[in-house]
């Protein structure tokens, strides 16, 4: 039962509810008239008879993320990166604009105002939830729609379990999501990709351009590989490499978060203060497990590759750290994504004749080069390129199926 009070100008409505341990507590909201209280007494009454009474709250949008983020770490077992990506976005793309709103405050409109504010926000505004000072050329790149999509989804999924701890009744994220970016990556087409490969002289480039037009691998799947992994009788002496291992270099409070569970190996680290560490691990997914055939031209590199690996252990066999990948340094240390990474930038600064593509680029390029020789086969390409599904493959690369629509236009009038 709930009651009106007459306080001065003001009306109030009183009422008792019972908190999470059962216990009696006493609530008093006021109101500027009578028939606002009139309509909250009702209001009151009715949830306190059918269950549906929401238990008030002052829980912030700051404290509820970060009590759900740990416990969803838990409940999914994420990789290091996934939570040091979740955790990023809502350090800094969320808790800066509505982090000290109380939950059960929180309407839709005002994550409507949120994602129009994100649109206008630079990119890099707030790390590790701290303002940046950011140059003038920082300030005029702003945030992607892929990215507010991203906090959009984050925050769909963490409202529907305050609503089920009982925080919220209804989540108040808008039904309607931002809109992605869809921005086309520049590719390489055939000659291209063979002709930058031929012009590459480093021996570390060259393997992983090599290894990852022929796989279209991600970028830490290139430094996954380990000479076991490579069978050069496979396939009926064709060859084959496995992809069942990548590379990332991940933070080290991220990685006492989320546990090793999916972590492969540990690299030493004798950096003195780094916040980092380079790790192994399994792959995406499941499906990212996947054997590779070698190429004979892929196959012959791979063999010098190995013979050039006992040659630089020999020269100093005392001080060769050999970290056991096929990926390594003259001193046997592991090669990581981020240094393939900018010996591919070096190399592209030096030849400004080709179409200038980021890393990952070279798988989408190869993923595209082997849908047009195969006609199309997207089951034969998804098998190479490690894709969850045929559906992601094809809306990935839906740009081929324009080219071939075309051509089968073309082919159309001729016959007509």
């Amino acid at each position: 039962m709930a009651y009106i009070t007459k306080c001065g100008s003001s009306y109030g409505v009183r009422y008792t509810y019972q908190d999470e341990q059962g216990k009696n507590c006493n609530k008093w909201e006021s109101f500027p008239t009578k028939e606002e209280a009139t309509n909250r007494k009702k209001q009151i009454e009715h949830e306190l008879a059918n269950g549906t009474f929401l238990i008030p709250s002052t829980i912030t949008v700051k404290e509820f993320l970060m009590e759900w983020l740990p416990k969803q770490c838990n409940k999914h077992k994420w990789a290091p990166q996934t939570y040091q990506s979740n955790l990023g976005t809502v350090q800094n793309l969320i808790i800066p604009y509505i982090g000290d709103m109380q939950m059960q405050k929180l309407k839709p409109y005002h994550l409507e105002d949120l994602y129009a504010t994100l649109g206008k926000m630079p990119c890099g505004q707030y790390y590790e939830g701290k303002k940046q000072v950011l140059s003038e050329k920082q300030q005029q790149r702003l945030l992607s729609g892929t990215t507010i999509h991203e906090v959009h989804r984050l925050l769909r999924t963490a409202f529907q379990y305050a609503v089920e701890w009982g925080i919220l009744i209804k989540s108040p994220v808008p039904v309607d999501s931002p809109k992605k970016s869809i921005q086309e990556r520049a590719i390489w087409n055939a000659d291209e990709m063979w002709a930058a490969l031929a012009s590459m002289e480093d021996p570390i480039l060259h393997l992983a351009v090599h290894l990852t037009l022929v796989g279209a691998l991600r970028e830490g799947e290139v430094a996954g590989p380990t000479p076991e992994d490579l069978d050069f009788e496979g396939a009926d002496g064709t060859g084959t490499f496995r992809i069942n291992k990548c590379m990332q270099r991940v933070q080290k409070a991220s990685l006492a978060k989320t546990g090793k569970g999916c972590i492969l190996q540990e690299f030493e680290d004798k950096r003195e203060g780094s916040t980092t560490t380079l790790v192994l691990k399994k792959t995406k997914t499941a499906s990212s497990n996947r054997t590779i055939f070698m190429t004979a031209v892929l196959k012959e590199e791979l063999k010098h590759w190995l013979k050039r690996l006992e040659m630089d252990e020999a020269v100093d066999p005392e001080r060769y750290r050999n970290s056991g990948m096929l990926l390594r340094l003259p001193n046997g240390l592991a090669v990581e994504p981020i240094l393939i990474r900018k010996k591919f930038i070096k190399w592209q600064d030096e030849h400004p004749e080709f179409t200038r593509i980021v890393f990952h680029g070279l798988r989408h390029s190869s993923a595209t080069y082997q849908l047009m020789i195969s006609g199309g086969d997207v089951k034969a390409v998804q098998g190479t390129t490690g894709h969850a599904s045929a559906n992601l493959l094809v809306n990935t690369y839906a740009h081929i199926q324009q080219d071939s629509r075309k051509k089968l236009g073309k082919k159309f009038e001729e016959v007509a």
